[in-house]
C-alpha cells in the first residue's frame, strides 16, 4: 500500500514522470501505428530520454526506503541506504528495464547489495504510472487488432482474462490494457487443438473458470461477466481470483509468468 501511494506521486503529475505534452496527440499516434506496424508492445518504441529523472529519482529513494522498512531487501539495508544517498543513472535502469537488458540490471544490483528481480520491480514500479496512461489515452481500435497473447503496452503476459459478449478479452493488471484475443487458442503455446483445450469450473460459481492447455499445462482464470453479480474492479481480477489458482495448482497446471 505504501508503494501505491508513492507511485500515486508520479501519477498525479500532469507528465506522469516523463517530458511529455500529453496534449500532443501526436505523441500517442505515433506509438500506435509503430506498434501495430511491427507487432511490438509500445514499451518497445519509449525513448528512455522522455522519463524526468527529477521526478522519479526521488520516488526511487522512496521505493528503496519503504522496501528497507519491511526488510525485504535480502542484502545489507545499510549497504542500500548509503548507495541511495549516491547519484544513480535512473535513466539508464529505465532504458535497461524497457529493453530487457539484464547485464545492466544486475550489474547496478550487485553494486546496490540487492537480488536483480527486486531492482527490476522498483524500477518497474517508476514506468507503470506512464504505461497506465498510454493504455487510458491509446486507440482502443488497437486493442481489437492486437491479437496476440502479450500485452500491446508493456508486453507482459496476463493470467486474467474477461469474456463480454462471448469475447475474450486479456487484462493485464500492471498497466490496465484489455486487449482481444481468440477465444480457443492457448496463451501460452498458442495451441489451437479444441481436444487438447480444457477448463475447469468452480460449484455455484459459473462466472468464473480455469482455461488450461492440456499440451503445455499452462492456465488462465476467465472472468465471465454476463453472469456476474457484482462487477469486479479493474485491476483486482488477479487479487480477487486467488481461489482459482488453487484449483489450477491443485490440478498440477502451471501459472502464466508475465
Amino acid at each position: 500500500m505504501k508503494i501505491l501511494k508513492v507511485q500515486l506521486e508520479i501519477d498525479n503529475t500532469s507528465t506522469k514522470g516523463t517530458k511529455v505534452d500529453w496534449s500532443d496527440t501526436q505523441f500517442m499516434k505515433d506509438l500506435e501505428e509503430r506498434t501495430l506496424k511491427a507487432k511490438k508492445p509500445v514499451i518497445y518504441f519509449l525513448d528512455p530520454s522522455i522519463f524526468d529523472s527529477n521526478v522519479l529519482y526521488p520516488i526511487f529513494k522512496k521505493i528503496i526506503k519503504i522496501l528497507i522498512e519491511r526488510e525485504t531487501t535480502g542484502g545489507s539495508p545499510g549497504k542500500f541506504l548509503n548507495l541511495i544517498n549516491e547519484k544513480i543513472n535512473i535513466i539508464e535502469l529505465i532504458e535497461a528495464t524497457l529493453r530487457e537488458n539484464d547485464s545492466v540490471i544486475t550489474i547496478y544490483a550487485e553494486k546496490l547489495g540487492v537480488q536483480p528481480p527486486l531492482l527490476l520491480y522498483i524500477i518497474s514500479a517508476l514506468i507503470q504510472p506512464l504505461l497506465e496512461e498510454i493504455a487510458r489515452k491509446i486507440d482502443p481500435s488497437l486493442y481489437d487488432k492486437w491479437w496476440q497473447a502479450s500485452c500491446p503496452i508493456c508486453g507482459r503476459i496476463p493470467n486474467v482474462a474477461r469474456v463480454r459478449q462471448r469475447k475474450r478479452y486479456l487484462v493485464c493488471t500492471f498497466c490496465g490494457a484489455e486487449y482481444l484475443y481468440d477465444n480457443f487458442t492457448c496463451v501460452h503455446c498458442e495451441n489451437k487443438d479444441p481436444y487438447t483445450l480444457k477448463f475447469l469450473t468452480i460449484d455455484g460459481k459459473p462466472e468464473f473458470q480455469v482455461d488450461f492447455c492440456v499440451k503445455c499445462k499452462h492456465y488462465i482464470k476467465v472472468i465471465d461477466e454476463e453472469p456476474l453479480k457484482d462487477a469486479i474492479p479493474k485491476g483486482l481480477e488477479d487479487i480477487m481470483t486467488l481461489d482459482l489458482d488453487l484449483i489450477a495448482n491443485g490440478e498440477g497446471l502451471v501459472r502464466l509468468s508475465s
